[in-house]
């Protein structure tokens, strides 16, 4: 469900097309206006797999992926007046698209709707242009069916066989164009795109999302498109019934046009060829083919003079399609040859139309369906201008006898005569053509073209990358310099550089200040100056909270038992110091007692006599206790049997909390007497005899039961009660095996006379009371009703390194963190996971005071939990150093290089072990790396910095996760970068959870009742039980891995297994039937049945299960399992028999999305339900952060109106107010009579100098003092009464986070009433406050997106899916579902599907968890910011090492099969790239703007683009004019700062806006006429482009040196020629050649070959259209096009496509063959709104008018904010230390010392700063004051041992504080800039200033 409203919201559809204009314009205009439009601003831009999709069965519309083939400007097809069709260029776009997804293993097949098919072939157009995409498309067709990819053809949604295909397949979306906006020149283009939207439209009223192909990017293991939900609301019915009727006449219209030029029945996608016979004789049936096209051509009414020209046409045409097979691919790449135009257009229309239009009819008739055919329109040319030329040859001479003898046969066949060239006259047909010259033979690599110089490497010398580079020709050293940083003429000088050769960089700074990364004792700056008494109070006070919060959180925070923790408290190590009193350590573990010792007997010890003395006194004491609480059951015994049976049970529940309950045998009486209260309850029941009854008592019975005998000990009186019981139940068969390990206490009698079970009737015992029984087997008793109590232990055994009894797998895991192994262990939420981290914690605290564990989080708030928890768990005091510290992007807690556990986000830890600072004294000192959630690797956003801290990882790992699919292809790949580290690997996984989740389906209520109260509340029954089974009616045909059953599932399973086959029907026979009988499967078993045994049943179950509908889904065979009869489907009705009844009647009806009104209304039923069964605490899921807060909102106002009402008309309440004022009104009479009292007392006695107290008259409260009329009461509040968190608790902790109005007041009213709202939106004091409370109990509702789902501990009853959302996946269903069912407090979880369409439910329940997304790490920055890490750490050991490994290992990604050669090839070309672009010097050192590119890593290739255009001046251009002095209110600054933030606003948070709103005028007219904002983002300055033309130029050169390097390699290595491969299908090889030297080549056949265009990189099928290599155009088309073996990954390139594209108006590229410009569609526009936001401010405004969700905004905003403070902080590091360059070089040429005040640096730190904060003022001649001086902001380095907000990122309203650092500091102009750099630098920074104000406004 969409919580988002832009601009109006919905429009009403009957009304926007009531007055549409009439035409086909018009109705389009008024259709996307109504409908489309708003859909394009509702969808979402996200990747298709990571977050959406994952591994479900998605489409790819067949006629939207022909188009973007045909549409490819590369391709020469199609084109007017151009007699090119080179459909093997075609066959290549065709697989290299689809290899997108085969290799990103995705699942989908192929659909086409036959009347899609008018885009295609743009029906209406050129009647040659629809002629050759109509062949085109046939031929495409053709070849795609040979891919052995599933493809279906139907012919409209209506069509019955698609209706069958999508209720079986049930597909997610599909994959189509949406046909853009049109070009309203054209007049049937708006026909061809309001069809398109017509289908788009019905598409969406159904089940299936739409995604755009168009415009889809291909970024490593991600698809990043458009996603278009399905309208499930009525959308069929929205627009009036003339209007429908009127779309569906251009439908009409259409065919119409396409039936006069080719019939239905001739297009091969509606026939059915495997309906018909094989060819048997292709030779023949081809010689027939092209004699029937021959005839048709022949028959074309032509004037008589043209006739020789047809004649000559139809041979050559002949000659042509017989010559195609003897041709490889090379040999067909036919450059270019210019006829007249009059020619070329004949030849198009009036030869090539027909014969195009005749061969695609005759491909569809019944001889000919499987016939392959050829068409290549450059050899035809070809051909025919060579053969008009060299007529005077014989035949054979020319075309070689076999082919002449064919060519002649089908000449007679014509009836045109004996076959010569004379005969046809061809040589009339040289000057119809104007003479073209013939190309001449090719020499060298590329036809027509000069062969371009190598590219030759700058100079670079390092030894660690040299060794693993490839050898490629570089020039040596001593050689001029070639890289292109001298300017070109009338470029701008180079700027932002200072030397010859550059500013060397120095990374020893924070990206967005000038604080020092190493603290002062390690060669950081000193302490910070100028901190004034108030910025010191405030951080005090902040350290001070953020603590208070931690201890908080830390008290919340309970074990897997369900109790508190306990901390450890550690000594120093190699300290004596014992462990504190009751704190166990790992060497002793009391808690747990170790198995029983051998029969062997050990001797005695001898005790001397004071040891026997203090052992008497023990016992003694003990036996005094002993007695004492005899004496105290007796006594309780007497009081209770004096009380009612259930006052007995309450009471004796409240004695056994009491501490003499723990004695043992005082515990087994009361244990025992609890079963006797509860056998005379059900004797005592009203109806004993009733099923119900009988399930309820025996149950709670059969509990208490295995709670006495799982404490291994009993009394006799209890061993001989509880056999009694299990007798009368029909356990008997049970008895030894239970008893079998249980300690029986002899003599031990009970103080009560236990209840009569048995008498003796003639000798025979016989049941006392006859009902006390069990009707059913005690097997399927313990499967229906006891399967949540069984012992769910797997295999557990006593270890004393952990306080509890570890499962198998658990001690597996001890045991490699004991061995120091690395591991991916991966096991489902509640399995027992969470100790392993702090066990691996444990051992680094106890091991050494030196070194380090790192935990790595993904989001920010399990970062707090982690910590919170590590403080409950840990305490070790060390001397300048602290156990734990916090590191994230926007805080600090404890100093991060002090501490001994670091608990970080992967970003920050990236950052980390990049620094080169820190390369030497930090990075060696860790030892384990725990990374929480490693699934999210995996992720859009952020997965590349996984990916990167594993490759580069110091130490052995720990990976946990619940959620990876197919996880061993993950750890295969994750074993290999261990290994290459030197570190053992081991994998571990676990898929069974502890506790099972019971799924739930709300049924809504249309007309729901108005809530009055929760107590008042009855139980709806809308609640309804899915089945896990049950989901396969959505008609999946396979089971997931994962998919689980409790023991009662299995059991109802077998039942309707029963049902269904025992009459003898085919599918299942009486022995497989018997198999499965748990009567029989469980037979033998001794004991009551354990979770393991449940889980080898409900695997046979589910084997059985799969069977069947692997036979239902009949291998794929398309049809409607719904509609057949169930004798035909019996799999279907098993499923059928396991649906809840409601349900099942409701069908069809549930596959709808409930309006939001009725969404609302119901909610508070739903809760009210929770409520009333006992289900809450809950958290309703909903993944749109304005979602949550208005779905918060809405259950508060449910809950406040109840109130009103019940406060306006209930007399009880106003009595009690009425009464409260009267005691109200009383108080100055009670305050008189408290003086007088305190006046009367004796002086000296009692607590005379209290204060009186005026509340109270006597001693006694009363209500009157705590009533609050305000304070909402129980019945209308969630909050748990028995919590011991009070209110005024909340009150307090309400008043400290409404300082700075950081939180809205409706979140504080919604705690009041036990509700919290939970996004990384809010307030993270807040959210804290809510994860405290709701662990406390006090708040039992939390609205929360999935972000409260990864690792937070936020256990739940209940978990509610509340509203559908595309970011919902298989993966986050898991996530958010598994946080239902609090071990330690729940056996059992629900979780309740709301607001869903049923479809959906069962497509989640029944998903499989799709495979892990990566992407290649290696980019162009990454190999920056290694080359800063190697040179500025001076080759740290460890450093080389992880160099080394990633060099070494066999693939660098988990998520492509790219190998080493790959990877050093790579990295040796983005050195390439680094040097030009004046990153790196030679050796490999950063410079000059390394600080922008490293530090901007996340968003390549922008960050290289803007040091590019720093580098070219361009940004000194745009402040031209600004002087020192100017001020930055004059109009110039103004002018600068806009087009800087435009510039920036092109770089960064780039957004594309959908086609259906960027390319539609009268919309942006009408937005932009009623807001301030433009939308559509201005187009970048023209200089700005420019430049990065150059740039992209010089990037492609660089690149295509690359792929020739490659190539070049791969040939020598190999030693064979290059194959021409298809990218999917492999190598074309053509059907004959000869080869044969002995034979001489014909004439025509080796013309061809001699002037065929040959390419060494570009694929030859490519070539075919001409293209070379050396008329590459961009990176992407150079990615795109190389050949197959050459692997180029355009993301991992620094590819500027995407930005230069979006940057202005599309202009034609020259270079296309005839002069003709190289086509392309529009590009796509981007948002406007960073732009639109700089100038207005306005944040509404950029929801309503630039769509940008409410709760995406601050995230997009916040992190364009923190790109400016980089950018301005690099700026001020680079000023400085050039500055300081600068001035030494001067200095040192005029042989002057410099004067500076420098202090002693430790080590090899070379980080000089001064201690003052001087301007460096200029003495005398020249010198200076100090020339090292590094300026300072006032909030400088500081030695940072608490919290440090020193990067300023946060969440909403935390982060604008006003000590935040960055926007705010006072940089100082250091010596030696100069006027143009200084100008830049203030409008950068006052940009980023005016940015942040902006920013802080919007959340003021």
């Amino acid at each position: 469900m969409d919580f988002d409203d832009f601009d109006e919201g919905p429009q009403d559809l009957a009304e926007t097309t009531k007055n549409a204009s009439s035409g086909v314009e018009g109705i389009l205009r008024a259709f996307d206006k109504a409908w489309y439009v708003g859909r394009g601003r509702a969808s979402r831009r996200m990747d298709l797999l990571g977050d959406y999709a994952g591994n479900e069965l998605f489409l790819i519309d067949g006629e939207s992926l022909f188009q973007a083939v045909l549409d490819d400007p590369l391709l020469a097809l199609g084109r007017e007046n151009d007699c090119s069709f080179q459909i093997l260029h075609a066959f290549h776009t065709l697989e290299r698209i689809l290899s997108e997804y085969t290799t990103r293993s995705t699942n989908f097949e192929i659909v086409f709707f036959y009347e899609n098919r008018h885009l295609t072939l743009r029906t209406g157009d050129d009647p040659f242009v629809v002629a050759s995409r109509t062949l085109a498309r046939t031929l495409l067709f053709k070849h795609l069916l040979k891919l052995n990819l599933p493809v279906n053809t139907f012919r409209s949604l209506s069509d019955q066989r698609w209706k069958d295909y999508e209720n079986e397949k049930k597909p997610m979306f599909i994959l189509m164009n949406d046909g853009d906006f049109p070009d309203f020149q054209n007049p049937m283009s708006a026909h061809r795109v309001l069809a398109q939207r017509k289908f788009i439209y019905d598409l969406l009223g159904g089940n299936i999302a739409m995604t755009l192909l168009k415009g889809a990017e291909y970024a490593d293991s991600k698809i990043i498109t458009f996603v278009f939900e399905p309208v499930r609301q009525g959308a069929r019915s929205a627009f009036p019934a003339s209007f429908l009727r009127a779309l569906a006449g251009v439908q009409e219209d259409l065919e119409t046009i396409m039936e006069e030029v080719m019939p239905e029945e001739a297009d091969p996608l509606c026939s059915h060829p495997h309906d018909h016979e094989a060819i048997v004789d292709i030779g023949t049936a081809q010689d027939e083919f092209i004699t029937s096209i021959s005839k048709k051509l022949l028959s074309i009414e032509v004037p008589k003079p043209a006739q020789p020209i047809l004649a000559s046409l139809t041979f050559v045409n002949i000659v042509h399609y017989l010559q195609l097979p003897t041709l490889t691919v090379q040999d067909r790449s036919q450059p270019s040859i210019s006829i007249k135009a009059s020619a070329s257009q004949n030849v198009c229309k009036v030869f090539m139309t027909p014969l195009f239009f005749e061969a695609t009819r005759l491909l569809a008739t019944a001889p000919y369906c499987d016939l392959p055919y050829d068409f290549d329109g450059r050899v035809f040319l070809t051909c025919l201008v060579y053969l008009s030329q060299e007529s005077s040859l014989d035949t054979k001479v020319l075309l070689g006898e076999p082919l002449a003898s064919r060519a002649s046969r089908i000449w007679d066949a014509l009836g045109e005569g004996n076959l010569t060239p004379t005969s046809v006259e061809l040589p009339a047909v040289a000057p119809w053509l104007g003479r073209p010259t013939l190309p001449g033979a090719v020499q060298g690599p590329s036809a027509g073209q000069e062969a371009a110089e190598p590219l030759q490497l700058l100079p670079f010398t390092n030894s660690v990358l040299n060794k693993h580079l490839p050898s490629v020709t570089r020039p040596s050293s001593d050689l001029p310099n070639t890289t292109p940083a001298s300017p070109r003429d009338g470029q701008l000088q180079p700027y932002m550089q200072f030397g010859r050769e550059g500013t060397m960089f120095s990374d020893t700074k924070h990206w967005h200040n000038q604080k020092s990364i190493l603290p002062p004792h390690l060669g950081g700056d000193v302490k910070e100056q100028g901190v004034t008494p108030w910025i010191a109070s405030r951080r005090l006070r902040k350290q001070q909270q953020f603590m208070f919060n931690l201890q908080m959180q830390a008290a919340t925070i309970t074990g897997a038992t369900g109790s508190a923790l306990k901390q450890v408290v550690i000594p120093p190590a190699g300290s004596n110091s014992k462990v504190t009193k009751g704190t166990p350590g790992l060497e002793k573990r009391p808690a747990v007692k170790p198995p029983p010792k051998s029969a062997k007997k050990d001797k005695p010890v001898k005790l001397s006599s004071k040891q026997l003395l203090l052992q008497k006194i023990q016992d003694q004491k003990l036996a005094e206790a002993n007695d004492n609480s005899k004496v105290w059951w007796k006594e309780k015994l007497l009081v209770l049997e004096g009380m009612k049976l259930e006052a007995r049970v309450q009471e004796l529940g409240n004695l056994l909390r009491n501490k003499r309950s723990d004695e043992e045998m005082l515990k087994l009486e009361m244990e025992l007497y609890q079963l006797h209260l509860e056998v005379q309850r059900w004797v005592q029941d009203p109806a004993p005899s009733s099923s119900e009854t009988r399930d309820k008592y025996s149950l709670s019975i059969m509990r208490l039961i295995k709670q006495m005998l799982d404490r291994k000990v009993a009394t006799t009186a209890s061993k001989e009660a509880i056999t009694t019981i299990l007798t009368l139940f029909g356990f008997e068969r049970y008895l030894e095996g239970l008893f079998d390990s249980v300690r029986i206490l002899e003599g031990a009698s009970p103080s009560f006379k236990f209840v009569k079970l048995m008498k003796t009737r003639a000798g025979k015992p016989s049941p006392v009371h006859e009902f006390i029984t069990i009707k059913e087997s005690p097997i399927e008793w313990q499967l229906r009703m006891f399967g949540e109590y069984m012992d769910r232990s797997m295999d557990s055994a006593y270890d004393r390194r952990v306080p509890f009894h570890p499962d198998a797998w658990q001690r597996r895991v001890l045991d490699c963190i004991d061995a120091n192994h690395s591991m991916l262990v991966v096991a489902p939420t509640s399995a027992g996971k969470t100790f392993i981290s702090f066990y691996a914690m444990e051992q680094i605290l106890r091991s050494s005071d030196d070194t380090i564990l790192v935990y790595v989080a993904p989001t920010k708030a399990l970062v707090t939990q982690i910590a919170a928890e590590i403080y409950a768990r840990f305490s070790k005091k060390l001397d300048s150093k602290t156990c734990w510290a916090i590191h994230t992007r926007d805080y600090r807690i404890n100093d991060p290089q002090k501490c001994q556990i670091l608990v970080t986000v992967p970003e920050v830890l990236s950052i980390m072990l990049l620094s080169p600072p820190l390369a030497a004294v930090w990075t060696p000192k860790i030892k384990r790396i725990v990374l929480d959630e490693i699934h999210s690797i995996g992720h859009q956003e952020g997965g590349s910095v996984w990916e990167q801290i594993l490759l580069l990882a110091p130490c052995p790992i720990i990976g946990l996760s619940a959620t990876i699919g197919s996880p061993k292809i993950f750890n295969d790949w994750l074993e290999a970068v261990q290994t290459a580290h030197g570190f053992k690997h081991t994998f571990i996984n676990h898929p069974h959870r502890y506790s099972h989740l019971r799924k739930f389906y709300y049924v809504f209520d249309d007309a729901p009742p108005e809530f009055t109260s929760l107590s008042s509340h009855e139980v709806t029954g809308r609640v309804r039980f899915v089945h896990p089974v049950s989901a396969l009616a959505f008609g999946r045909a396979t089971l997931p891995d994962d998919l689980s059953m409790e023991a009662r599932d299995t059991l109802s399973l077998y039942r309707a297994l029963v049902a269904v086959f025992s009459g003898g029907k085919p599918g299942m026979d009486t022995e497989e039937l018997e198999k499965l009988d748990p009567n029989v499967f469980f037979v033998g078993r001794k004991g009551l049945l354990r979770q393991k045994d449940i889980l080898e049943y409900e695997a046979v179950l589910k084997d059985a299960v799969a069977g069947l509908l692997a036979g239902a889904s009949g291998a794929g065979t398309q049809r409607d399992t719904k509609a057949l009869p169930s004798s035909e489907n019996l799999a279907l009705e098993v499923i059928s028999r396991l649906q809840d009844p409601m349900l099942k009647q409701l069908g069809s009806k549930l596959d709808v999305i409930p309006e939001r009104g009725l969404f609302m209304e119901n909610l508070i039923h739903m809760l009210a339900d929770l409520h009333a069964k006992n289900e809450l605490p809950a958290i309703l899921f909903n993944y749109d952060r304005s979602g949550c807060e208005i779905i918060g909102k809405a259950i508060g106002e449910y809950l406040d109106d109840a109130e009103t009402r019940y406060k306006q008309t209930s007399p009880s309440w106003q009595r009690k107010l009425a009464q409260w004022e009267i005691w109200k009104a009383g108080a100055k009479e009670r305050e008189r009579q408290a003086a007088e009292r305190q006046k009367k007392r004796r002086p000296g006695k009692g607590d005379g100098d209290e204060a009186p107290d005026p509340s109270a008259s006597s001693g006694t409260a009363t209500w009157e003092q705590s009533f609050d009329p305000n304070q909402p009461l129980a019945d209308f509040s969630f909050v748990d009464q028995k919590s011991s968190y009070a209110m005024s608790e909340l009150d307090q902790d309400m008043q400290k986070l409404r300082w700075g109005n950081k939180v809205p007041e409706w979140a504080f009213d919604l705690l009041r009433r036990g509700i919290g709202v939970h996004h990384a939106g809010m307030n993270k004091g807040y959210r804290s406050l809510v994860e405290a409370l709701f662990r406390r109990g006090f708040l039992r509702v939390v609205v929360a997106t999935g972000t409260l789902a990864l690792g937070i501990n936020a256990p739940a009853k209940t978990t509610v899916f509340c509203g559908d959302s595309p970011y919902l996946t298989a993966l986050e269903y898991r996530q958010c579902a598994g946080r239902a069912g609090r071990r330690g407090f729940d056996l059992l979880g629900n979780v309740i599907f709301y607001g869903f369409p049923m479809d959906r439910v069962q497509r989640l329940m029944v998903s499989k968890l799709p495979l892990l997304g990566g992407g290649f790490p290696v980019t162009s920055t990454l190999v920056l910011r290694l080359c800063n890490l190697l040179e500025e750490s001076n080759r740290a050991p460890n450093v080389v090492k992880a160099i080394d490994a990633l060099m070494s290992l066999p693939r660098v990604s988990f998520s492509s099969d790219v190998g080493r050669d790959y990877l050093v090839h790579h990295i040796q070309f983005s050195i390439e790239y680094l040097r030009r672009n004046g990153l790196l010097n030679e050796e490999g050192k950063p410079m000059n703007l390394f600080a922008i590119a490293g530090h901007l890593y996340y968003t390549e290739p922008s960050n290289l683009a803007l040091v590019g255009l720093l580098r070219a001046g361009i940004l000194h251009g745009i402040c031209k004019g600004i002087q020192a002095k100017t001020d930055l209110e004059d109009i110039r600054v103004d002018e600068a700062k806009r087009v800087y933030i435009l510039l920036m606003a092109h770089l960064f948070g780039r957004k594309i806006l959908p086609s259906s709103l960027s390319e539609n005028e009268a919309e942006l007219k009408a937005l932009t006429s009623k807001y301030p904002s433009k939308i559509v983002l201005p187009p970048m300055p023209e200089v700005a482009r420019i430049s990065l033309e150059r740039q992209a130029k010089d990037i492609l050169q660089v690149f295509v040196g690359y792929a020739k390097a490659f190539a070049t390699s791969r040939s020598q290595t190999s030693g064979n020629e290059t194959l021409a491969a298809l990218p999917l299908s492999g190598a074309w090889v053509p059907a004959a050649r000869d080869d044969d030297a002995d034979v001489e080549c014909p004439k025509l056949t080796s013309f061809l070959r001699q002037t065929s265009t040959q390419t060494t990189i570009r694929s030859p099928f490519v070539a075919n259209s001409g293209l070379q290599d050396g008329d590459f155009t961009t990176v992407q088309e150079l990615a795109d096009t190389v050949r197959t073996d050459i692997h180029l990954n355009a993301h991992a390139i620094p590819c500027f496509d995407g930005i230069l594209a979006s940057a202005a108006t599309l202009t034609p590229e020259k270079g296309a063959e005839n002069g003709s410009p190289r086509m392309k569609t529009p590009p796509p526009k981007l948002n406007g709104y960073l732009y639109d936001f700089y100038i207005h401010g306005q944040a509404k405004t950029i929801v309503n008018a630039n769509g940008i969700r409410s709760g995406d905004l601050w995230y997009l905003i916040e992190d364009f904010r923190l790109t400016l403070l980089t950018v301005k902080s690099a700026l001020e590091q680079l000023l400085v230390k050039a500055s300081a360059e600068a001035l030494s070089a001067s200095n040192a040429k005029n042989k002057q010392p410099t004067k500076a005040k420098k202090r002693r640096v430790k080590g090899d730190w070379d980080d000089e700063s001064s201690d003052d904060d001087s301007d460096g003022e200029v003495i005398g001649g020249g010198s200076v004051l100090d020339t090292d001086t590094v300026v300072q902001s006032e909030l400088g380095s500081q030695d940072e041992t608490l919290l440090n907000t020193d990067l300023g990122e946060g969440t909403e309203g935390d982060t604008f504080d006003d000590e935040m650092p960055g926007a705010q500091e006072d940089f100082k102009r250091p010596i030696g800039v100069a006027d143009a750099d200084w100008a830049v630098y203030r409008v950068v920074s006052s940009a980023c200033k005016e940015f942040d104000l902006k920013a802080r406004d919007m959340w003021a």
